[in-house]
């Protein structure tokens, strides 16, 4: 892609705000960080809704006796961040869905008075990953984001949606690299496509790139969803891929998946 060079001048807050985005692996340099400031807000490409997952069983979400999406980072909770960090594209339509520990996680996000939409659903007891989906349906006209609402990653979503746009696919998912995929959703990437995927394969992970949490999916992808289907990625996302239909988008930068107290004092330590 060809580059102009230009002269700008600006405030000295402001230019230290931008350095502050200048973290040597996704964003380079400082000309990098304000070319990713401005495509995030003048992008021709804007995503309106993202749905959150916010479920699970109750022995499996809890982390320092509490829902790990409400554990505090620097004073905010897992899930304001996640919130905050999709916000910074233009996103404003939230719809976050929780089921376990519905009624703290709603008190908890209400009182923060984030300046955004959200919306919540809510299940009795957990009900798997493809309900909450289906549940939410009615609000999903247009292509939309679905996160995991205890992953915080520096997914470039402007980035990510030209992308998906060009393969003109119906479901993307974003892909980082780690020392343990068999921990993870592993995909097999041939090309943009994603051939194979196994969510935490007993044998040999066949690859360490693995699901990073973060999907764009068009309001086809409802076609798609079988009645005995539970699990977006147990079910859904090998049909997909054994179809040639699932796309994958590779990035660099932080990837923070908040399970247990060894990845919560990574994160406390890097953000």
């Amino acid at each position: 892609m060809n580059r102009d060079r230009v002269t700008i001048t600006i405030k000295g807050d402001l230019l230290k705000q931008v350095d502050r985005l200048v973290d040597g692996i996704a964003i380079r340099s400082r000309s990098q960080a304000i070319e990713y400031l401005l495509s995030k807000f003048l992008s021709d490409f804007r995503l309106k809704n993202a749905f959150l997952l916010a479920g699970g069983k109750k022995n499996s979400l809890l982390l320092n006796s509490q829902p790990k999406f409400l554990v505090k980072i620097r004073g905010k909770p897992v899930l304001q961040w996640v919130l905050e960090e999709i916000q910074g594209y233009n996103v404003n339509n939230f719809i976050v869905y929780s089921d376990s520990f519905a009624s703290e996680i709603e008190r908890e996000i209400r009182s923060r008075n984030l300046p955004f939409a959200i919306d919540f659903l809510s299940a009795e007891k957990p009900i798997g990953t493809v309900k909450p989906l289906l549940m939410a349906k009615p609000r999903l006209k247009d292509t939309f984001l679905v996160a995991y609402a205890d992953t915080i990653a520096s997914v470039n979503l402007n980035d990510m949606l030209s992308f998906h746009r060009k393969n003109n696919a119906i479901a993307t998912m974003a892909l980082t690299t780690v020392s343990n995929p068999k921990d993870f959703g592993v995909a097999v990437l041939q090309g943009n496509k994603v051939t194979e995927f196994s969510e935490k394969p007993k044998n040999e992970a066949h690859s360490y790139l693995v699901n990073a949490g973060y999907f764009l999916f068009e309001p086809e992808i409802f076609k798609h969803l079988g009645k005995g289907m539970q699990s977006i990625e147990k079910d859904l996302f090998p049909k997909l891929a054994e179809k040639g239909l699932l796309y994958g988008y590779p990035f660099q930068g932080k990837y923070f998946n908040i399970n247990n107290k060894k990845d919560l004092e990574k994160a406390v330590a890097l953000l």
